[in-house]
């Protein structure tokens, strides 16, 4: 089933349930039908053709939904942009996609004007106040009418470019088709028990697997909560006041949230699938949020190229300490070693994956820099399966460091490291060593009100791991660098150390 599928069936079905919800206005899915339609026909209008590339610079508001959904229906391509980026970074993508529309905020058009690539044509639609050089998206729905769409839309249609984050190289678009889309949302659906009355707040980047903000409601006919901007405070009224039912983020963002409910009471009992994906989540967070919300938080595993989450833990249930769970409904998984072959329980090896989800390739690049071997997508991250069949997440094997001809992951002394108390972030890095060759460099940030010095820390350290894994050296900042995932940007550190 194609997004516009799901779209259409939704119109047909449900017409009047709300599709979107955005501060104080409510979208049905009439009203999604009739402006994607509208924006469609006025791309149409405007000579898009099919396979043309139309850039999304928008944060999480209708409008994102609705270009989106509105290039699939053209046949055209979506390919959001990280505007967080340089304007270097930004050119870079542009030239690499070669977009024929920049769908993007007002307030980023100086942004976009300084990154288009000299000489390239690209015709710019603001959304928000009128700027010189730009078409209005509201002038141009309003004079755009909905007509026939000549060509059938297949699932096998490239419908956007998925870009990765790009925190430890360059960001590349993953070829992305409607399939890829229905595979991994059918799987989701299916692994966490999701239906159509289900109220989704998700806080994805609107330029890090955007799809994942409406995919999931698309196909239900449920309703999506959309937030500009991604407080703590800001979370729970959306929650408490639109009876959100599901929800998605960073272990950070449920820490916040129990703050924020320390302080004031909020009404989150409508909460029962609050999912965790990106980073470690600490079994003592998933304690603390079930005893005050009354369901655990459920850690789930998911990349760019696997098109959203392929492991996940069961809900309602309390996840083995450290496991991203099982693996979702047409996926395989599978733990192997450099040779490919495969491990057995117990046994650290690279996670691959494979699954009518899984994309294809990368735009504009072949060979040896294409995900797949063989239909498997080699993830290069580094985990284990116990005897039960739980997986577990160890470390990226671009991390991974030799100390003393000994195996260190990273990720192991960040998780000690995120007992203490006082730390809030942390990343742990490897650096040049005489003696060694490399040890492990301890990048934290503190909680608010906290104080303890490097030297604590790293006596912290050695009391809980090894010599060898303990942090030789550790440094206290006031914040660590971040990818608009929210995950830290370690490419930045390392970068401070060649």
């Amino acid at each position: 089933m194609t997004l516009v599928e799901m779209l259409k069936r939704n119109c047909a079905a449900v017409p009047d349930r709300p599709a979107i919800i955005h501060h104080d206005r409510a979208i049905s899915y009439f009203e999604l039908d009739e402006l994607c339609a509208r924006l469609c026909a006025g791309l149409i209008g405007m000579g898009l053709s099919k396979g043309d590339r139309i850039g999304l610079m928008l944060p999480r508001v209708p409008e994102l939904v609705i270009s989106f959904l509105a290039a699939a229906l053209s046949h055209g391509v979506a390919a959001p942009i990280n505007y967080e980026l340089t304007p270097e970074n930004i050119r870079d993508i542009i030239k690499s996609i070669t977009p024929r529309f920049l769908i993007l905020s007002s307030s980023l058009i100086s942004l976009a004007k300084s990154s288009i690539p000299e000489g390239m044509d690209i015709t710019l639609i603001s959304v928000g106040d009128k700027a010189e050089g730009a078409i209005s998206f509201d002038e141009l729905i309003k004079c755009s009418k909905p007509q026939e769409i000549e060509g059938r839309i297949s699932e096998d249609d490239l419908v956007y470019l998925n870009f990765t984050s790009g925190s430890t190289g360059d960001s590349k678009g993953a070829i992305t088709t409607h399939a890829n889309i229905y595979w991994n949302t059918a799987a989701s659906v299916e692994t966490l028990g999701l239906t159509e009355d289900d109220i989704h707040l998700c806080m994805f980047a609107p330029f890090a697997h955007p799809h994942e903000i409406f995919a999931r409601p698309l196909f239900l006919g449920g309703t999506m909560v959309l937030l500009d901007k991604v407080y703590p405070k800001s979370i729970a009224e959306a929650i408490s006041k639109n009876r959100v039912t599901c929800m998605m983020g960073l272990s950070p963002m449920y820490e916040n949230l129990l703050d924020v409910l320390d302080a004031k009471h909020y009404d989150l009992s409508s909460l029962r699938i609050p999912e965790s994906g990106g980073m470690f989540t600490r079994p003592d967070l998933i304690e603390r949020f079930r005893k005050k919300i009354g369901v655990p938080i459920i850690p789930v595993w998911g990349s760019t190229e696997t098109t959203g989450i392929a492991l996940a833990n069961t809900p309602g249930e309390m996840p083995i300490p450290g496991s991203i769970g099982k693996p979702c409904r047409y996926y395989e998984v599978r733990i192997v070693d450099e040779d490919g072959s495969e491990l057995p329980h117990g046994e650290v090896g690279e996670m691959i994956f494979k699954g009518p989800a899984v994309v294809s390739g990368y735009y504009g690049i072949t060979g040896a820099s294409a995900p797949l071997n063989d239909n498997w997508y080699f993830s290069g991250d580094l985990g284990k399966k116990d005897e039960e069949g739980n997986f577990y997440f160890v470390d990226r094997k671009s991390g991974m460091m030799k100390i003393a001809g000994l195996k260190v992951y990273p990720m192991e002394i960040e998780k000690v490291l995120m007992e203490h108390p006082s730390i809030k972030d942390v990343a742990v890095i490897s650096i040049n060593h005489a003696l060694r060759g490399e040890v492990p460099k301890a990048i934290v940030s503190l909680k608010d009100g906290f104080s303890i010095t490097e030297r604590e820390i790293m006596a912290f350290c050695r009391e809980r791991l090894p010599n060898y894994k303990a942090p030789k050296v550790v440094e206290i900042r006031a914040s660590l660098p971040k990818i608009g995932s929210g995950k830290v940007n370690k490419k930045v550190l390392r970068m401070e150390h060649i």
